[in-house]
């Protein structure tokens, strides 16, 4: 069995970190929370950036 197929319990408690677990569990409450909102803060993020760019427009 190779190092990456191991279940965690396996591998040595040193060696892991918890940006690991994180990355190793995708159904972690964060990640979840984050991929839920993905996409108000992208339609978000682009509007201010719309907003943004007619203000610098309008100041002219």
């Amino acid at each position: 069995m190779s190092r990456l197929t191991k279940p965690s319990a396996e591998i040595a408690p040193l060696k892991r970190n918890h940006i690991r677990i994180l990355t190793a569990d995708p159904s972690h409450q964060i990640l979840s929370g984050l991929a839920a909102i993905a996409p108000w803060l992208a339609v978000t993020m682009a509007f201010a950036g719309f907003v943004q760019m007619t203000f610098n427009l309008i100041s002219r």
